[in-house]
């Protein structure tokens, strides 16, 4: 379903307002930027860029989740990102005409709000400070990757769980008496792909971390992170 954001609950909400990128903007300017993004809806497992194509825009997540993946030359699924809700995707294939490597589906019911290469341009010309902003961004992006490559190029099975944990620990965690309760984005199947393993190895591992204390899971997507320090000490984050 498309939309403009003028007719839609974007307006209430202010797509951008959220997302720390644009955290420099005033609310006249928000509204003014929110009024010219178009607005889509996805339905859980379409797709929303096709690896091989040019991306639609600057493309904020208002509400929902979408994954990056590619299928690799054995067929396996390599998921390479994780987008939740007010993160955004889409900016680095903007200022270059290459097309994206990967494709992004939705992993439930999505609304995003699109702003166009050209609305992005005048954006970042007229407030300076959203494109420091968009550059800081962009690097913690590439470190990522590097992180990425540097787990599979390697590192064992529990490196490459424990900094996936801690990376989502610091994206869906929240603070309670018994821990920190983190929502998993993922099915055990997509966790492996997100870490490049089979599933019987994930599923073998994360029951030992479980059996250690470090974690307890609720239910399938549910767990509590009981020692942080631990999965910190396991992670590539300690290796650097």
């Amino acid at each position: 379903m498309d939309s403009n954001c003028m007719s839609c609950t974007c307006l209430h909400d202010l797509c951008l307002s959220k997302v720390p990128l644009f955290a420099s903007l005033d609310h006249a300017n928000l509204v003014t930027i929110t009024t010219q993004m178009q607005h889509k809806s996805y339905r859980k497992g379409e797709t929303i860029i096709s690896e091989g194509s040019h991306p639609l825009g600057f493309t904020v997540i208002q509400h929902g989740s979408a994954k990056a993946y590619r299928i690799t030359a054995d067929g396996r699924e390599q998921i390479l990102y994780i987008f939740p809700t007010h993160d955004y995707f889409g900016a680095r294939f903007l200022f270059t005409e290459d097309a994206v490597p990967y494709s992004v589906e939705a992993l439930e019911e999505t609304h995003v709000c699109i702003l166009s290469k050209t609305q992005l341009m005048q954006l970042l010309a007229e407030h300076p400070p959203v494109a420091l902003e968009l550059i800081e961004a962009m690097a913690h992006r590439m470190r990522r990757l590097e992180l990425v490559v540097q787990s599979m190029g390697g590192r064992n099975a529990e490196m490459r769980i424990a900094s996936m944990l801690l990376e989502f620990m610091d994206t869906y965690g929240k603070q309670t008496d018994r821990g920190i309760e983190v929502t998993l984005p993922l099915s055990r199947e997509g966790l492996a792909n997100y870490v490049g393993m089979a599933r019987e190895t994930l599923s073998r591992k994360l029951s030992q971390l479980e059996e250690e204390g470090v974690i307890a899971f609720i239910d399938s997507r549910q767990m509590l992170v009981k020692d942080r320090g631990m999965l910190v000490d396991l992670s590539v984050l300690a290796a650097e």
